[in-house]
């Protein structure tokens, strides 16, 4: 006789999703303690694959896959292993995650403002990780989203016409309309853009009103000796500024701002632990005004 794999022969077993795959990496980097990669990876992966309506679904198959961990590290204790009091512990630790990632998390709309170098997406990566269930908020990044309408990679560099008023109006909508997408869905949305223009911030605050979720949204403030020399460092960024564009920039008046300043020449842990503080905030008195309400 002859033993073979017969697994692939048939495509009920062989095949599986994509973002089960997906989710066993997350899974791992979160329970490993690295929730900030878990969020990279998953937002770079959406951002390729277009498949906004599979972020929902992911803290789910995160959990499946951390059960399934948790029950292959119990059944090695039951074979008897030298190391079981280990293995209890790490078996009992991924059955808590799995239970975390279970966890009912009301979706939320944080946006980040700022000029050119004011650090709104160095801030907005590692503020996604601490929003929402893992692996955290869906990145909604305009830098991101202008190319990707141009068909081209992240890194590459648009001529001018491409930052003509008219594109950047479709690339603020775009914006709006896939945020309000996943919050209609449940999800978690940190949208990263200038929003020097109110109209542009009015927008995005609608997504939230018009999803019933909580929204926050904050300014970047710098000096411009600080924005000038930042810009001028950047290397290997989606982001095309240039001193020219933060030159007129700063020329331009963002209009009244009711969102919350927040001064951006600080250490970008200082500057998240204020934005949790404050998202919280905002959720916990949405969530009063709703059973008041009701």
């Amino acid at each position: 006789p002859r033993l073979f794999n017969c697994i692939e022969f048939n495509d009920q077993i062989a095949t599986v999703d994509v973002l089960y795959d997906l989710a066993f990496l997350l899974m791992d980097l979160w329970h490993r303690g690295f929730p900030q990669f878990a969020n990279l990876v998953m937002n770079r992966y959406l951002d390729d694959a277009d498949d906004e309506d599979g972020f929902v679904l992911l803290p789910f198959l995160m959990a499946v896959r951390a059960a399934v961990r948790a029950h292959v590290t119990a059944t090695q204790v039951e074979e008897g292993s030298q190391d079981s009091a280990r293995l209890v512990a790490e078996a009992r630790s991924y059955f808590q995650l799995a239970q975390t990632l279970l966890a009912e998390t009301p979706p939320r709309l944080v946006a980040i403002g700022g000029l050119s170098g004011s650090g709104k997406t160095t801030v907005a990566e590692a503020l996604a990780a601490q929003i929402g269930a893992p692996p955290g908020a869906r990145i909604v990044e305009s830098d991101r989203i202008r190319k990707a309408m141009h068909g081209v990679a992240a890194e590459t560099r648009l001529p001018a016409k491409a930052y003509r008023p008219g594109v950047s109006e479709r690339v603020y909508r775009q914006i709006a309309w896939l945020a309000e997408l996943i919050l209609a869905e449940g999800g978690c949305v940190v949208a990263d853009a200038v929003f020097d223009r109110p109209e542009d911030r009015d927008r995005i605050e609608r997504a939230a009103t018009g999803t019933n979720v909580p929204f926050a949204g904050f300014w970047l403030a710098a000096d411009p000796s600080v924005l000038w020399r930042r810009v001028s460092e950047r290397k290997g960024s989606p982001s095309d500024a240039t001193i020219d564009i933060l030159s007129r920039q700063l020329q331009r008046d963002a209009g009244p701002m009711s969102w919350r300043k927040i001064e951006a020449n600080r250490k970008v842990t200082e500057i998240t632990a204020e934005m949790v503080a404050s998202v919280e905030g905002a959720v916990s008195s949405a969530a009063g005004f709703r059973k008041t309400g009701s």
